[in-house]
């Protein structure tokens, strides 16, 4: 079990307050995954503190969220980048842009915390945080996505470093828009029952991998390769 101090003073200390803080937060996220519903007293109790303790480590739950968020997307881009290392460079354009779809669409689904957090990143994570964490967290982003863009292009060179990084840039919005789409209240979920109403239904990781598919091909069609 880890020490308890009643001040963090060394860096270390610190960095296990925020590392407790956070284990709370994800606890917590896993029976309530509405955030807006979250009371920073619930989270502070549960990472035995007080709650005018967690504010020296974070100013706010949504910045909480935000590190939960950040690392999650490390270890996404990790995983996909790992996948994408394993992808057959040649063959037909077809076949490698399935490929490329399949693989970020599967790493995606495969981190519904991610997505769930990411679905409400414009709405809740980002309403109550200063610059300076918007920014940190932006610009860690950047880097984990730029960091994807060469390993895409490997696979589909017909699409410029920087289209592919655009791809990232609309993946974020479909994931952003689908995520809630595809887990819907379960009133809706009966209504959408009714085969009449199938065109409402979203299945996110399949929607995702033909979104990924067609904007591929749309930006080798307008040129946007190399």
């Amino acid at each position: 079990m880890s020490r308890r101090y009643q001040r963090a003073r060394r860096p270390e200390q610190k960095a296990e307050r925020r590392a407790q803080i956070i284990a709370a937060a994800k606890s917590l996220l896993g029976e309530q995954p509405d955030v807006r519903a979250w009371s920073l007293n619930e989270l502070a109790r549960r990472a035995g503190m007080a709650k005018s303790n967690l504010y020296r480590y974070f100013e706010s739950r949504e910045a909480v969220l935000l590190a939960i968020l950040d690392d999650q997307v490390g270890g996404w881009s990790a995983d996909l980048g790992h996948a994408l290392s394993r992808l057959c460079p040649d063959g037909p354009f077809a076949d490698r842009v399935d490929a490329v779809a399949r693989s970020v669409s599967q790493a995606t689904a495969g981190r519904p915390r991610m997505c769930h957090l990411l679905s409400v990143l414009p709405s809740v994570l980002e309403r109550n945080v200063d610059a300076t964490t918007v920014r940190a967290f932006k610009l860690a982003s950047l880097h984990r996505l730029a960091g994807l863009a060469p390993a895409m292009h490997r696979v589909l060179p017909e699409l410029s470093i920087d289209a592919h990084a655009e791809l990232f840039h609309h993946v974020l919005a479909v994931i952003v828009g689908t995520w809630p789409l595809a887990r819907p209240a379960p009133v809706v979920a009966e209504v959408l029952a009714d085969p009449a109403l199938a065109p409402f239904r979203y299945d996110f990781e399949q929607d995702l991998r033909r979104t990924i598919a067609l904007m591929a091909w749309g930006m080798r069609a307008e040129g946007a390769g190399s």
